[in-house]
């Protein structure tokens, strides 16, 4: 049971962390198309605040790759970070106005284009699948509280 566990969830991760559905997501919300756009505004509007070494870990990047990429958006007025006020090597980052525009954009099209795909559920189906996604990111944070102690 456990390896068919595991192979739909790889199965979820590879859609998620695929390129090509970002670019397309991006394309039918109509914002310029930068591979790297998505990754970072849906992890810190997630997120809400984070800093660079835990948004590096999360998109599979280096330290100075995801400090380059934030400066980048920096930039473009979507996000804006600020020094950790107990170490001040750590810089927060959190969306800015423009940036949560994006961010709730970019949902409103994932939401809209998942919805087509659940109204062909039942309530009783969606419900089942909303369970047990939800006890699975249960059990995860479990694992990953472990792996850190």
């Amino acid at each position: 049971m456990e390896k068919e566990i595991f192979k739909s969830l790889f199965q979820i991760v590879n859609f998620f962390n695929n390129p090509t559905h970002d670019i397309n997501l991006l394309r039918k919300a109509g914002v310029k198309e930068d591979q790297n756009l998505l990754p970072i505004i849906v992890r810190v509007g997630m997120a809400k605040i984070i800093n660079i070494g835990d948004l590096a870990k999360q998109i599979g990047k280096t330290h100075s790759s995801t400090s380059r990429q934030v400066d980048k958006f920096e930039k473009q007025g979507l996000l804006t970070t600020t020094y950790n006020s107990k170490d001040k090597r750590i810089r927060e980052i959190s969306l800015t106005d423009k940036g949560s525009e994006l961010f709730e954009l970019i949902s409103e099209v994932r939401f809209d284009l998942f919805d087509q795909v659940l109204k062909e559920l039942s309530f009783t189906e969606a419900n089942k699948i909303n369970e047990s996604l939800s006890l699975l990111a249960d059990i995860l944070k479990k694992i990953d509280l472990d792996i850190k102690n």
